[in-house]
């Protein structure tokens, strides 16, 4: 156990303890410890631990035999300066720290969020930016989560659910095309999917994981935050694209597939370059709900927005096969009501401590 802590404590009391769990570490494992600084920001912890182990950050507000400890985040030991600011710690009064380590889940196609900060929407001058795009806002992602490498595939969504909606998927008559036989991709991504029949899949395959003990016991499937998907898909760039700006449209054909390279169609997930955090097709494909309500940015400083209580449309972000280049920019976004169905759209899932 390590602590550390500068003159501006705040009357706030920290106590860190480490733990592991769910039962003792193998004998090559690294003991985490918690060190800490207090400052006007709230307390900073720092994890130690074996790279690449995640650990559940827990508080109580006592250390009482019937004290209940509360996840807080998830914290990737990375072994570069793993840091981490609560700002949801009170300003006085006492709060206790402890890291568990979590198991890894079972699915080797989720790539770990570490938290952080990034500055959501797009500057007035961007290139072909919407208004709905700002005012920016500096947003604090605190809470650690997975997402999924792919778009949840037409093959994912009939293993859990047992249905498969996608228009392109065998013999169709309907519009935009009449009569196409587009044979049947399982790794093509899902679409013609409404924001329930995605939040859905996400409750079915969590009951069906946790069962199987795939995931961490308090873990949940659930559509991310359109915060969550913004920084995500950023993975730490500020610039149009995470490629960088692309002016001329003249690089997108490699990470994205939109109108001028798609072949009028959706094509198989993970076959252009991903992002610097290993996300695949998170500008083009098929557009991706999102859990919040749609409504506008506030600007200013916020941490793990959450969106609008309640609304009339949920939010779509990333673009899709047959968007035009400007809209598989990393601040676009777009809206409808959650009934919707659309052979342009789908999801991808993150895999999160806390509720559905």
């Amino acid at each position: 156990m390590k602590t550390r802590s500068s003159k501006l404590v705040r009357f706030l009391s920290v106590l860190c303890v480490a733990a592991w769990g769910p039962g003792p570490p193998a004998a090559a494992q690294i003991l985490p410890s918690l060190g800490i600084e207090i400052n006007a920001g709230g307390p900073t912890l720092s994890v130690t631990g074996m790279v690449g182990t995640v650990y559940a950050i827990q508080y109580a507000n006592d250390l009482s035999p019937t004290n209940t400890w509360v996840d807080r985040t998830l914290l990737q030991a990375r072994g570069d300066g793993d840091v981490w600011t609560d700002p949801s710690a009170p300003s006085t009064g006492q709060r206790f720290y402890r890291a568990v380590s979590v198991p890894s889940p079972a699915d080797p196609n989720l790539v770990f969020i570490q938290p952080g900060t990034f500055t959501m929407g797009s500057p007035t001058n961007e290139v072909d930016r919407s208004s709905i795009e700002g005012p920016q806002t500096v947003v604090t992602i605190s809470r650690g989560f997975w997402m999924g490498k792919y778009l949840v595939t037409q093959g994912d969504y009939l293993s859990v659910v047992g249905t498969n909606s996608s228009y392109f998927n065998g013999d169709k008559s309907g519009p935009p095309w009449n009569d196409q036989d587009f044979g049947t991709d399982l790794t093509l991504p899902v679409e013609q999917v409404s924001w329930s029949d995605a939040t859905n899949y996400c409750a079915v395959r969590t009951a069906q994981e946790r069962a199987a003990g795939r995931i961490p016991a308090n873990c949940v499937y659930r559509l991310p935050t359109e915060a969550e998907w913004e920084y995500a898909c950023r993975a730490g760039t500020t610039t149009r694209f995470y490629y960088g700006d692309d002016p001329g449209y003249t690089n997108l054909h490699n990470y994205a597939w939109y109108f001028d390279n798609s072949i009028y169609g959706t094509q198989p997930v993970g076959q252009l370059l991903p992002n610097a955090w290993g996300l695949y097709d998170m500008a083009g494909n098929v557009w991706e709900w999102c859990r919040d309500w749609y409504g506008p940015y506030l600007g200013g400083n916020l941490a793990d927005p959450q969106g609008l209580v309640t609304g009339t449309a949920r939010v779509w972000r990333g673009g899709s096969w047959f968007s035009a280049a400007r809209h598989c920019r990393s601040a676009r976004r777009l809206n409808n009501f959650p009934p919707y169905t659309y052979y342009q759209l789908g999801f991808r899932v993150v895999l999160a401590t806390g509720q559905p």
